[in-house]
């Protein structure tokens, strides 16, 4: 009976697919704008990227947080 061995070569594919991680921090409207290049440059679609979120104690500024697959 097989009970596993507990090695890494037993889990699963998905534990290992690569990705990346994009923060943003700006106004509200040149975070905006990254983003809406960034997709027309093909490199990441708007539909990735998270709400937009004031900064904690920095006046004006926001970010937007992106992972992808």
């Amino acid at each position: 009976m097989f009970t596993g061995s507990g090695s890494d070569r037993d889990c699963s594919i998905e534990r290992f697919r690569p990705y990346f991680r994009l923060q943003l921090f700006g106004t509200k409207e040149t975070v905006q704008s990254i983003i809406n290049q960034l997709h027309s440059l093909g490199f990441l679609d708007r539909v990735y990227w998270g709400k937009p979120m004031p900064v904690p104690g920095v006046d004006g500024a926001w970010v937007r947080c992106s992972i992808h697959t």
